[in-house]
């Protein structure tokens, strides 16, 4: 895959017509909000990663129809997507700036529209998504908590206006997702999270069917918030599957074969559900086009399949995404995914390198690049075996991994208390996998007896996993104390998303009817 970069010429270009409009925009007429044939064909190309084009279509509206402040807000899609999904932190600085001037401009807009507060909170909740990316969690709640009021506010005033449930439900969603230590603020303003009910509020915009072409265009976007946000949150795939065969169902509005997002939303899905093959299948048939903006991590993504389908050949897409890359995170780990490349291989001396480079290389934001860091700092080889009956499980292949565990002595390769801790593990996540829930929860709870105490990651996650099996089984008492027994420990790997995901775990149980 090769692309293109945006230059900063065309940023500077795109701030001067913004300073413009705000001092000049007195001038126009009746400031209105027309979400025309234009205007869609422009968003149309924005989600399908096409800035060039959506550039010259919302420069022609501007042209043909200077009042409508449409164009304004596409523009801040634009940069919100560069943002999201380059991850520069000079990207993000531009942002900064030129998003405060969107809001300014889009103030002086009619306020008895509904377009009015539902583009200002969409602006504000697209600021929040990039601050958190760039670890700026407090700053992220204010402005969730402001994009709830205006978008709050404009359900009240026009209940009828459809696009801002989604804006809702993604800011219940990430209110669910911010930090403890900086939910007080969401809090002080009255906002309590609430993950289910903001997937039900998506799930309201991205099953409409009407007849109104923009609400249907926008419905696509939330399937793609959909889609991502159960994959990412929810207790399993099966859900998340659903809405990718809704997907699938409106090929004709975004080709699935060059379209990134989908094809992103499409591998992850795939992949979380065990279905390695196809999920690899989805981004190799991904064809780039000329001007689409860069999906690096697409190629991540890709190895990632790849390696756990112990392909010989995944070291090659780490590399590329290593080589291309410029954001903050997944460095640190896709250092380490083409360190295993190589221990799998048996070259010690190219794991030492790239494990090297993990240490030195990239950001600590996100929990693999965390554990990345630490396997990095330990100077710790992983169990070969081991790495690979995980890699297997992960990619669904759990006969293959199943059978490298028990089809030979464990004196072979069991050498450490902490490799007996992990075969445990491994065993109770293969039976969890296949389906055989005792298992599963018998070797959690060998799992959890044994490494309770330690500060590696796999009691923990049994613990975590015990819970969803127990959910699923509707025993929610003992589902309550497992995930309380997760939240309990205090291990240094995955530790942000597996508290995150026993809190949501609890506040599912607080909900479900008794």
């Amino acid at each position: 895959m090769h692309f293109r970069h945006r230059t900063g010429k065309a940023l500077g270009r795109k701030q001067v017509f913004l300073l413009n409009a705000l001092f000049f925009f007195p001038l126009f007429l009746f400031a209105q909000y027309d979400f025309n044939s234009n205007c869609r064909e422009a968003y149309r190309s924005i989600l399908s990663l096409n800035f060039t084009e959506a550039g010259k279509l919302l420069d022609s509206e501007r042209s043909a129809h200077p009042s409508n402040l449409i164009p304004v807000y596409l523009e801040n899609y634009i940069d919100f997507f560069t943002v999201f999904i380059g991850e520069e932190p000079a990207e993000f600085e531009k942002f900064r700036k030129s998003g405060e001037l969107r809001l300014d401009i889009l103030k002086k807009g009619n306020k008895e529209s509904p377009w009015y507060r539902y583009c200002m909170g969409n602006v504000r909740l697209q600021f929040a998504i990039c601050r958190m990316k760039f670890g700026e969690y407090k700053s992220a709640a204010l402005d969730v908590s402001r994009a709830f009021s205006d978008l709050n506010e404009n359900a009240q005033l026009h209940p009828d206006f459809p696009l801002q449930g989604s804006g809702l439900g993604l800011i219940h969603v990430l209110a669910g997702v911010i930090p403890d230590n900086y939910s007080w603020v969401l809090r002080l303003l009255g906002l309590e999270a609430n993950v289910q009910k903001g997937l039900d509020e998506i799930a309201g915009l991205a099953s409409y069917s009407g007849n109104n072409e923009t609400y249907r265009l926008f419905g696509i976007e939330s399937m793609f918030y959909l889609a991502f946000l159960d994959a990412t949150l929810g207790k399993d795939t099966r859900y998340a599957l659903t809405i990718l065969q809704k997907f699938e169902a409106r090929k004709s509005t975004f080709p699935p074969s060059s379209n990134p997002l989908l094809i992103f939303v499409r591998a992850s899905i795939l992949a979380k559900a065990g279905k390695t093959d196809e999920a690899i299948l989805s981004l190799q048939e991904f064809t780039v086009g000329k001007d689409t903006y860069p999906f690096y991590y697409l190629d991540y993504l890709t190895g990632l399949n790849k390696l756990n389908r112990l392909d010989p050949d995944a070291d090659l897409y780490f590399i590329r995404f290593l080589k291309s890359y410029r954001g903050l995170n997944y460095v640190k780990s896709g250092y380490q995914k083409l360190a295993w490349t190589f221990i799998l291989k048996g070259n010690i001396p190219e794991y030492e390198e790239y494990m090297g480079k993990a240490l030195t290389r990239g950001s600590l934001h996100v929990d693999s690049d965390i554990q990345a860091n630490r396997e990095a700092k330990s100077k710790e080889q992983p169990n070969v075996v081991l790495l690979k009956a995980r890699l297997l499980s992960d990619g669904g292949y759990d006969d293959r991994a199943l059978h490298l565990l028990l089809d030979q002595n464990m004196r072979n390769f069991i050498k450490t208390p902490k490799d007996l801790l992990e075969y445990n593990y491994r065993l109770g996540r293969i039976y969890q996998h296949s389906g055989n829930q005792s298992d599963a929860l018998k070797y959690f709870g060998i799992t959890i007896h044994d490494g309770s105490d330690k500060d590696w990651y796999f009691a923990e996650n049994a613990a975590l996993q015990s819970g969803i099996i127990y959910e699923q089984k509707n025993d929610l008492s003992n589902a309550a104390r497992c995930y309380k027994l997760c939240l309990s420990m205090n291990n240094t790997e995955y530790k942000n998303s597996l508290d995150q995901k026993a809190r949501l775990g609890l506040k599912r149980i607080k909900t479900a009817p008794h």
